[in-house]
């Protein structure tokens, strides 16, 4: 009798030993698939998308020039090329992400959108003289002119008193700098606080959907 309750007492400790070492592997699993959740390794390094200010700056300048009635005739999308500022995301090992946009580039993007805005201005005023019945006048002539009614180049007097063609560095890192944890589930990547991303590894494309629209990144290392 009690050789068959020791050993039904023995049967009893196996089978708890084994319900604790299913139980620490089924932990050890969840917890090796979390890391690898958190920690793709076709998603890890440094992402880059080019943020488009083309339109923003063209309807900026075209609504300047129509606002000091200076004419509809002359189009600054003539002279503007893209406007992109490049934006890196870094996503990491341990679960980490951030997110920079490189504001040194906006001052050289913000110059040759005004150069952009006054040779459209220049136009206007070759269109006006045209107008006018007098002589044809060049781009070189205009903007002689433009200078002397100024007192300076026009480029200078768009920098001090035109219209702001671009986001602020200020406006730009409050829109796109940001850092916080993140988690792959299947094909989407989560950002804290952010929209789920669809990536496709494989092709080296991420795309984030934001509310200021979608942004296709692309690996840089």
């Amino acid at each position: 009798m009690r050789q068959s309750k020791g050993g039904a007492g023995h049967r009893v400790l196996v089978v708890l030993l084994l319900l604790v070492i299913v139980l620490l592997a089924a932990i050890s699993c969840a917890l090796a698939l979390r890391l690898w959740r958190r920690s793709d390794p076709r998603l890890i390094g440094t992402w880059r998308m080019q943020a488009d200010f083309t339109v923003q700056a063209r309807e900026r300048a075209n609504g300047w020039l129509r606002g000091a009635e200076l004419g509809e005739r002359a189009d600054a999308a003539a002279y503007l090329e893209p406007v992109q500022i490049p934006v890196e995301l870094k996503l990491r090992e341990d679960g980490t992400w951030t997110r920079e946009a490189d504001t040194e580039k906006l001052a050289a993007a913000e110059a040759a959108a005004r150069k952009a805005l006054a040779a459209a201005l220049g136009e206007l005023v070759c269109l006006r003289i045209r107008d006018a019945g007098r002589p044809e006048e060049t781009a070189a002539g205009a903007e002689k002119r433009i200078e002397a009614a100024l007192g300076m180049s026009a480029e200078d007097y768009l920098a001090a008193y035109g219209p702001a063609l671009l986001p602020t560095a200020e406006e730009l890192r409050a829109s796109y700098d940001g850092s916080g944890g993140y988690t792959v589930e299947g094909p989407y990547l989560r950002l804290e606080g952010q929209e789920a991303a669809r990536y496709l590894a494989d092709d080296g494309l991420l795309v984030l959907r934001r509310d200021e629209g979608t942004e296709v990144y692309t690996r840089v290392r």
